[in-house]
């Protein structure tokens, strides 16, 4: 018997151990595979290609991963189906196959060059996280303290997914560069795998004032489960987990909730989600706990699939 609940996870770095390690989406012993997914009435989940700050060559690093990706989508073309429209979207939902979303994470990858931010639209990039904690020629990171913020030609890099049609990932950014890109792009953005600072002072959450701005932009936010994130103590459970989720909602935040766990791109879980087959633990606990069904289903699926909608209501180029 399947979990009832459909469920849009706007973060996972599974491409990159799969690019790294050789092994499979299907069956492995990370935290994300296909044969968990199945096990849910409905999934949609964005694959990350995670940009080593070390890399040699950031660009042929992005590539690997969207090939480690595309292989996976043909060996697993009954039971996934990629999403780069609201066409594919839909059609994910309607054949009951896992939809799969190609992201990148750290606009490193993008070596200096609008150019190749166009190519990784052509190569199905839908959306694209500005940073990874640290500066780069785009953005500042959230660990850094340079005052760079949103620089020249990161302002050009968003202008540029606004005129795609790529959703502006914000995670990872710093408050500065948060608040340059809200003023740049004409589009809402997206914090696909951030929490609240007000619950857990870590400098990787969002304060209220980010949150407020988002919910007022319609964009989206995504509970990472990630324990540092969740939880000063560093370790964590399903209920510090709805504690983040209450403090959204209380400032309004019903219509911008989502879940984008980091799973794979985690060292920890809480103690009580171990994995992709256990995440329906966090909507059954709501569900006992009282929350309406129609809440459940906006934080599971709702609130993301109405954004996609939005966000790439047509195919460009």
């Amino acid at each position: 018997m399947k979990h009832p609940y459909f469920i849009v996870d706007a973060h996972c770095d599974t491409i990159g151990y799969l690019f790294n390690q050789g092994k499979e989406l299907k069956t492995n012993d990370r935290h994300l595979n296909i044969d968990c997914m199945n096990q849910y009435k409905g999934y949609i989940q964005f694959f990350a290609s995670w940009i080593d700050r070390n890399a040699e060559n950031c660009l042929s690093q992005a590539l690997g991963m969207f090939d480690a990706f595309y292989r996976e989508l043909e060996k697993n073309k009954d039971t996934l189906q990629q999403i780069t429209d609201s066409d594919t979207l839909h059609k994910a939902i309607n054949e009951n196959k896992i939809g799969a979303m190609l992201t990148v994470e750290d606009a490193r990858a993008l070596c200096g060059e609008l150019a190749n931010l166009r190519m990784f639209y052509k190569l199905g990039v839908r959306a694209v996280g500005l940073t990874w904690n640290h500066d780069n020629g785009v953005a500042e990171g959230a660990l850094s303290n340079s005052g760079a913020g949103l620089t020249d030609f990161g302002r050009d890099v968003v202008r540029e997914m606004n005129r795609l049609g790529m959703i502006v990932d914000v995670s990872h950014t710093s408050k500065k560069a948060f608040w340059d890109v809200l003023e740049t792009s004409e589009k809402p953005v997206m914090a696909s795998h951030s929490n609240t600072e007000a619950i857990c002072a870590h400098p990787r959450n969002l304060d209220d004032e980010q949150i407020r701005a988002i919910i007022k932009s319609r964009g989206m936010i995504g509970i990472n489960i990630y324990p540092v994130f969740l939880s000063d103590s560093e370790t964590a459970n399903i209920d510090d987990i709805i504690r983040h989720i209450d403090h959204i909602l209380s400032l309004g935040g019903e219509k911008v909730l989502g879940m984008g766990t980091d799973f794979d791109g985690i060292s920890s879980t809480p103690t009580d989600i171990n994995n992709v087959g256990e995440l329906y633990k966090l909507f059954d606990k709501m569900k006992k706990m009282g929350y309406q069904d129609s809440l459940i289903t906006a934080i599971t699926h709702g609130n993301f699939v109405n954004f996609l909608e939005k966000m790439l209501k047509n195919e460009k180029n």
